[in-house]
């Protein structure tokens, strides 16, 4: 009897702890995968990011699973519902507007979306939210319109691997987000707010997609970075090579937040250290193309150095004169995947320069290497971001829009 007493006794409790356990792992998983409602700004309107995604194209073919309405861009009004737009469907412009296959619509832009919202399909690539296409003086432009918490999931991905550490992965979220909301408020009166390369920031669309990624981007919903008030750009980068570099000596930023500041953690990066050899016929081409009137390259002379390590500007020997150079117009001239940053040394030879040098991109802003380099250092994102842009906040986008 008391044996059995025992057994019953062990198997409530194991049975308390069991429905315990369950109850935990639900609240757990509630409070993980659980996310904040999309932004609404004022009206109770979505906030909406213009992406251009293809430029001056011939033709472009746009297709979805779903029938599609097409409106007039310019106007709002009704052109077409219930549009069967299949993968054959090509798009191209004609003297009086937009041709969609056979169907002409007389519009210089249409807006394309899917009502059940289901994605969009340009040219192989799916999209979530509208498409723009837009008849420019070389062909068709197409601009997806899509509200910024999906722009970021496709953006997360290009951006940085989405394996790495979580922290890593949120505070590119944030930047992301806050880099975004900034260029939007800059560039209302144009087409479109961003492009979708290295530009501005790199998008996938929906195809880009991770698992990892879009849950960086639901567990940061809506917070952004802001100084004094308002939203600035926050600059990244993928590795600054020991220290970030002062946005005021490339662009007409001079906040606090993008002064610069060291870095000791982006050693992790395989661009850490780099090298290459430029012959100087390359160099000359180059130099011709860009419109300078360097016929031949007898040296190459580095000039004044910032805090960060970075040279303000070259002098190139051409003959008897001296043409100086910005560092960073030196690297965009040879190109960014050979000079990939102007943190670098120069040594001559007889039909080459050698250059070699530490990190690659402008260095302004979070050194992505850095910042994976901080998470695996169990860093929060929010420490992170504080780190590269001291004296800024982390707030709701409602508090600043």
């Amino acid at each position: 009897m008391v044996q059995r007493l025992r057994e019953c006794i062990i198997a409530k409790k194991r049975a308390v702890w069991a429905a315990a356990a369950i109850i935990a792992g639900f609240c757990v998983f509630y409070l993980f995968f659980r996310s904040a409602g999309p932004f609404r700004g004022r009206g109770g309107q979505p906030f909406i990011v213009r992406i251009r995604v293809v430029h001056n194209a011939e033709k472009i073919r746009l297709s979805a699973d779903a029938p599609c309405r097409v409106r007039d861009a310019a106007t709002g009004g009704l052109l077409g519902d219930g549009i069967e737009m299949k993968a054959s469907a090509g798009i191209s412009p004609y003297e009086g507007g937009i041709k969609l296959d056979d169907t002409e619509f007389p519009a210089g832009r249409l807006r394309v979306s899917v009502p059940g919202g289901e994605a969009l399909t340009l040219d192989g690539t799916a999209y979530r939210g509208e498409m723009d296409i837009i008849r420019t003086r070389g062909g068709l432009d197409a601009v997806n319109r899509v509200e910024l918490e999906d722009y970021l999931k496709g953006v997360l991905p290009c951006e940085v691997n989405h394996l790495w550490p979580f922290a890593a992965l949120k505070a590119q979220a944030i930047v992301s987000r806050t880099f975004a909301v900034s260029q939007v408020l800059l560039r209302r009166r144009r087409d479109y707010d961003m492009t979708d390369d290295t530009f501005f920031q790199v998008y996938g669309g929906k195809t880009s997609e991770k698992w990892r990624t879009t849950l960086a981007v639901e567990k940061t919903k809506n917070k952004v970075l802001e100084y004094n008030g308002r939203i600035f750009p926050a600059y990244f980068h993928s590795c600054c090579g020991g220290h970030t570099e002062d946005a005021s000596r490339l662009w007409n930023e001079g906040i606090p937040p993008l002064k610069g500041v060291r870095c000791a953690w982006c050693r992790w990066s395989p661009y850490f250290r780099w090298q290459a050899r430029v012959p100087a016929r390359v160099m000359i081409r180059k130099f011709k193309d860009a419109g300078y009137d360097i016929r031949r390259v007898d040296d190459i002379r580095p000039g004044a150095r910032d805090i960060s390590g970075r040279l303000e500007y070259l002098r190139i020997r051409s003959g008897n004169k001296w043409f100086e150079i910005k560092g960073s117009d030196f690297s965009r001239l040879i190109g960014s995947r050979v000079i990939r940053s102007t943190n670098l040394r120069i040594k001559k030879y007889p039909f080459f320069y050698y250059f070699s040098g530490y990190g690659w991109g402008h260095g302004v802003g979070m050194c992505q290497w850095g910042a994976f380099g901080l998470a695996l250092r169990w860093w929060s994102a929010e420490r992170i971001v504080k780190h590269y842009y001291p004296g800024s906040r982390i707030v709701d986008l409602r508090e600043v829009i």
